[in-house]
């Protein structure tokens, strides 16, 4: 597997599953432990590192090399991260400065998590590449079992973005917005001049626009 043009490894450690993504599609390596299960992913994290990186260190070491040479988080960068296999790696991707619908494709097979997805719709390059659509939708359809308001906001106010939703999908936000106030917040954030309301004009409205 680790010998494939690879675009990411992703590890199931309740499976004791290794999946690779390349241009062939997914592969998938069944693990047979040895001994204790969390002692074996380990040594299959550091012998993908060592592949990677050239070191068993994993994502701690590859982090140290980074702020030691002053390296920006750059597309190599980036793309080797999301071949180590780890959480913690796939995160700094989705939070990296430089994230092109590419890197997004690579990094939602890999982790998708509402987190991840709010994290990726940060970037243009992922709004307007076809990555958007997915993730948006993704996050509409999580609404309901988001808890946190400040998640709920920041869903509604991501999603929202050009034209990431439909119309009907975005009326249904507004509707269950009245039960849900956070999700008032994000229309507010991202589309405070044209909500989605039925109002007659203020009286002073006139006056100033004259003004």
């Amino acid at each position: 597997l680790l010998h494939q043009d690879l675009h990411a490894i992703r590890i199931d450690e309740s499976k004791m599953i290794v999946y690779g993504l390349s241009d062939k599609g997914e592969a998938t390596v069944p693990l047979k432990a040895n001994c204790k299960d969390e002692v074996y992913i380990k040594q299959i994290k550091e012998l993908i590192s060592t592949h990677v990186l050239g070191s068993p260190g994993g994502y701690p070491i590859f982090l140290r090399r980074w702020t030691r040479m002053g390296q920006s988080r750059t597309h190599e960068s980036l793309e080797r991260l999301l071949l180590l296999g780890e959480s913690e790696a796939i995160v700094a991707v989705v939070n990296a400065d430089e994230v092109t619908n590419e890197i997004a494709r690579r990094a939602w097979w890999a982790m998708p998590t509402a987190a991840n997805a709010r994290c990726l719709l940060r970037h243009k390059d992922v709004v307007e590449g076809e990555m958007g659509e997915i993730l948006a939708e993704f996050l509409v359809e999580f609404l309901p079992f988001e808890e946190e308001p400040r998640a709920m906001i920041e869903s509604a106010r991501l999603v929202l973005q050009k034209n990431l939703i439909t119309k009907e999908t975005q009326e249904s936000l507004w509707k269950k917005g009245q039960r849900k106030n956070a999700l008032l917040v994000g229309f507010l954030k991202t589309l405070p001049d044209t909500l989605p309301v039925d109002s007659i004009e203020h009286t002073l409205l006139k006056q100033h626009r004259q003004k």
